[in-house]
């Protein structure tokens, strides 16, 4: 997200009865920031904040600030109240990382339309949200412990980059896998999916991944559908501080059919199954997921080893070393991030596989990522997942293929891989030789 720009303060406001709302919330238990906020027929925001020391400068994500109005504060600073046009916003900027514009749904952040300090300091924020039928409100932000209606609480280290949020015209959903809850808000303007298709699609990758991980990981996801750009496919993106919430702007006219061959939504959901990494280890962020989801897909059979190993042979050239490369850490082009990072999770499965005589694979690495209780609120260096993934596995086949591939330009010879797996690909046929050396291990992979 953006850093938060400065807003200036007009020490005079008509508080009014928003407060006796927002005081008590704001003295529970560690919350040090407490915002009252009610969505306004004209799809604006009112919003009403208590600090529990004068804040300093106050702000909201740089492209944010033109949409604050009518700011007013007590003498000390400590009460606020101002109006945030959430609808021009959205409909002005058409940013998901900011705001973007669904009909009469408007996604964006909290970190948009709160105001707040720069430096946040120990604590947390409470945040209660009044909406009038029939708009409603869905937040990635973890409900509050005190299981109050519509209120929402997550530190305040968290609101800069705090995950999606959504208001206006939506339909919920709910997905359960296992313990996890997965609230699906879909913005129906625009789309062919009905909302029951949409949490199917949402349902299918959730369930997709815990086959393969042995359990879905977060205990509470929030899902936005929304139709996406014409012309454009299916994209999507994952937000994790304060709660984990996934945006998928839908490819226009998909329907329901088309969603059991997509991939997105199951992509976007590991990253918040696993921990999340710095972007110097963007490649192995989305090497994962890039590599995981078609074989965890194929497994539930919502495609077949065929479709895996012709991508994965037509794709993971991009991802090789070319002149000048300097190792997947330090060259992050679009190609060596996801296709070399999925070219790592490959060999390091095929190595695993060997040593252990398909008794451990990349599987057992995913699975104890999952099994330690991360996903992606939880912030993690290379080195501890390296770690853990190697001792599940019983190998150290991970911190040595990082040091050829990440540390030093390491190639693949794919030509001799896939002949030993027994891949062959006859432009868009692929088959499957059951004789090659490591046949075994590519059956444990896909299937086939």
């Amino acid at each position: 997200m953006l850093a938060a720009a400065a807003l200036s303060l007009t020490p005079s406001c008509d508080f009014g009865p928003a407060w006796h709302r927002v005081e008590a919330p704001h003295l529970q238990g560690a919350s040090v920031w407490s915002y009252e906020v009610e969505l306004l027929p004209q799809g604006e925001l009112d919003v009403a904040a208590v600090f529990l020391s004068p804040p300093g400068p106050l702000g909201v994500d740089d492209a944010a600030r033109p949409f604050v109005r009518d700011v007013g504060s007590d003498p000390d600073g400590r009460r606020v109240r101002y109006r945030f046009a959430l609808r021009e916003a959205a409909e002005k900027l058409m940013d998901p990382e900011t705001a973007i514009s669904a009909g009469d749904a408007w996604i964006a952040p909290p970190s948009t339309w709160l105001m707040h300090p720069a430096q946040p300091g120990p604590g947390t924020f409470r945040l209660h949200v009044v909406t009038h039928p029939p708009e409603t409100f869905a937040a990635g932000t973890h409900p509050a412990a005190d299981g109050s209606p519509d209120t929402y609480e997550a530190p305040t280290s968290a609101l800069d980059d705090a995950s999606f949020a959504a208001f206006g015209a939506l339909s919920l959903q709910t997905v359960t896998e296992g313990a996890a809850r997965v609230e699906v808000a879909v913005a129906p303007r625009g789309l062919e999916l009905t909302p029951a298709e949409a949490a199917g699609w949402v349902a299918r990758s959730v369930h997709a991944i815990a086959a393969y991980a042995g359990r879905f990981p977060a205990p509470r996801t929030l899902v936005v559908v929304m139709n996406g750009k014409p012309g454009n496919p299916t994209r999507g993106e994952t937000l994790g501080e304060g709660g984990p919430a996934v945006l998928i702007r839908a490819q226009e006219g998909i329907d329901d059919t088309a969603t059991r061959d997509d991939w997105v939504v199951t992509h976007e959901l590991l990253h918040v199954a696993l921990p999340s990494l710095s972007h110097e280890h963007v490649w192995l962020s989305e090497g994962i997921p890039s590599y995981v989801e078609p074989i965890a897909r194929a497994r539930v059979g919502l495609t077949t080893p065929e479709k895996v190993w012709l991508d994965l042979v037509k794709g993971l050239p991009q991802g090789l070393p070319e002149p000048g490369d300097e190792g997947l850490e330090r060259t992050h082009t679009w190609g060596r991030t996801y296709w070399g990072g999925s070219l790592f999770c490959l060999v390091a499965d095929v190595r695993i596989r060997e040593r252990t005589a398909n008794a451990h694979s990349f599987d057992d690495v995913v699975r104890a990522l999952v099994a330690s209780g991360a996903d992606v609120e939880s912030h993690w260096e290379i080195g501890r997942v390296l770690e853990a993934g190697d001792r599940a596995t019983g190998t150290d086949v991970l911190a040595s293929l990082y040091r050829e591939m990440a540390l030093a330009p390491g190639t693949v010879d794919l030509t001799s891989l896939w002949k030993s797996l027994g891949v062959a690909v006859d432009g868009g046929r692929v088959s499957f030789d059951d004789g090659a050396p490591l046949a075994p291990v590519r059956r444990g992979i896909a299937g086939r």
